[in-house]
């Protein structure tokens, strides 16, 4: 694979007029090169509107010239036949403005694209929202992850992509004021780590002694290629494929290098959160979804309820959400506490400071007296990789905040893949604006099947979640769209391996320890 980078120069003021002559040399350098020359070029970060530091002419710029010349670059890979990699600020559906890094086709198409998770002090004050996963893709046999500037700094961040077995890392930059020895130190690090060619783009300075450093490092950590302080462009042909081999110990067979390591991790000490999550995301259907946790035998929606569920090895649990009137987000499935505790109230009308304190147990009987009702942060504690969750929210708040506050925590604990936000249309739609990353399931409109899987299609969900009156034609019309089916609900062994029979994927149960055969050994 031939690799072009680039290196601008950084505007020398912050005006328009410098952007576009930092645009003009980034376009000249496309306009020159021809079809077929190159099969990946990398641009730095920021690149559609570099230099701005005011948050309203920044983003501005972005929304207009910046983003025309995103288009523009896109359509030079579709000329070029090769694929491009540009970091940008860019506007998610909605009022949110991420650090996107684009990944385009050769055929000017967006492959993939990643939202810096490692946010600066100076972009949090821009009012910026931070990406909530790595992203790891691949196209044509070679597995692509992306690193931006700041996430250079996280050594665990790259673990998180070699965990995924990436071959390329596309590294778009800002750093301007970094040492030139540090920048390099760091690439060779996080490439040896991660065993993977890391592929860096920023801005020349016009000093020797910061930023710069456009860079092409080997999985071996060693510099290929290096642009230094000068504007301009490097190239460097490499083999994805080819890997670091190294001996095993002294005067041992050779091994590849990221082999080695994990044969020797011992990731109970440092990394559980992750390999526990990926057993649960890569374990095959069918699922049990532990409806309000254990609850034929445990009080409903409460920690010993779920921690039940996840000790008996379900794949999933399901909770419902209110909001407090303090906006704390609190797991009931009522939007009262009365049938479910021994207090009394409307949740939206009650502060957590008074919720917190009510019995959720006694009702169940004096065994359970003291149990609690939790807030969905720490039913997220416990969850921690072990279970993935159904968010079952019936309500939005005002302007959506229910679903906003839900979709930060998600983001904030960084595994939003594992769990999916549930609800009819009104959830759906705020879901899908603030958090598109986030996975879906559509609860409308459950008394026509058939409907609901058009739902689930026009509000792009993973998800449906049928009620019993499914019928075999809506679960193949929701096979024929990938989506995941759910059934709400059966309690009973040979009443939910019928509904499995029909093509059912996850069983919702409010006794998941009577169908715990309904799932294979490994899986639990």
């Amino acid at each position: 694979m031939r690799i072009i980078v680039f290196q601008p120069p950084y505007p020398k003021t912050p005006t328009p007029e410098d952007i576009m002559a930092c645009h003009a040399m980034v376009r000249n350098q496309l306009q020159a090169l021809e079809p077929s020359e190159t099969e990946l070029l990398v641009l730095p970060e920021y690149v559609n509107a570099p230099g701005l530091t005011q948050q309203k002419s920044l983003l501005q710029f972005a929304q207009n010239e910046g983003k025309k010349f995103v288009q523009e670059v896109a359509s030079h890979a579709k000329r070029l036949k090769a694929l491009i990699t540009i970091g940008t600020l860019w506007q998610r559906p909605g009022p949110q403005w991420v650090n996107r890094t684009w990944l385009f086709g050769n055929d000017g198409v967006a492959i993939a694209c990643y939202d810096k998770t490692h946010l600066t002090q100076m972009e949090r004050k821009l009012g910026l929202t931070a990406g909530s996963e790595p992203v790891v893709i691949e196209h044509n046999s070679i597995r692509f992850g992306f690193a931006v500037c700041f996430d250079l700094y996280f050594p665990e961040y790259f673990e998180a992509l070699a965990v995924e077995n990436v071959d390329v890392i596309l590294c778009p930059s800002y750093q301007r004021s970094e040492s030139p020895a540090r920048i390099r130190t760091m690439c060779q690090c996080r490439a040896l780590d991660s065993g993977a060619y890391l592929i860096r783009s920023s801005y020349a300075m016009g000093v020797e002694d910061k930023g710069g450093h456009s860079l092409i490092t080997g999985p071996d950590g060693t510099i290929l290629a290096d642009m230094r302080s000068a504007p301009g462009v490097i190239t460097a042909d490499i083999n994805p494929h080819v890997k670091f081999m190294k001996p095993v110990s002294h005067e041992q067979p050779t091994v590849e290098h990221r082999a080695l390591i994990e044969s020797n991790r011992r990731p109970d000490l440092y990394r559980p959160h992750t390999d526990q999550a990926r057993t649960i995301i890569d374990s095959p259907f069918p699922y049990l979804c532990a409806h309000r946790g254990v609850s034929d035998a445990c009080p409903e929606n409460t920690l010993p309820a779920f921690g039940a569920a996840i000790a008996m090895g379900t794949q999933e649990i399901e909770l419902d959400l209110w909001l407090s009137a303090d906006e704390v987000p609190v797991v009931c499935h009522d939007s009262s506490v009365n049938r479910t505790t021994n207090g009394e109230g409307t949740i939206a009308e009650m502060d957590w400071s008074d919720i917190q304190y009510l019995d959720a147990g006694i009702k169940l009987g004096m065994e359970w007296a003291g149990v609690h009702i939790p807030r969905f942060e720490d039913v997220l504690d416990i969850a921690d990789g072990h279970v993935g969750i159904n968010i079952h929210i019936k309500e939005i708040g005002e302007e959506g905040r229910l679903v906003k506050l839900v979709c930060d925590l998600l983001r904030a604990k960084g595994l939003p893949q594992m769990h999916y936000i549930a609800g009819d249309e009104a959830v759906l739609e705020v879901a899908l604006s603030y958090a598109p990353e986030i996975p879906r399931a559509c609860l409308a409109t459950q008394n026509v099947p058939d409907r609901m899987v058009a739902v689930a299609k026009e509000l792009a969900c993973k998800r449906v979640q049928f009620g019993r009156n499914v019928t075999e034609k809506a679960l193949r019309r929701a096979r024929d769209l990938g989506l995941i089916c759910n059934l709400f609900w059966s309690d009973e062994l040979t009443d939910a391996q019928s509904f499995l029979n029909m093509g059912i994927n996850v069983v919702l149960t409010n006794a998941a320890h009577k169908l715990l055969a309904l799932v294979p050994p490994p899986s639990r």
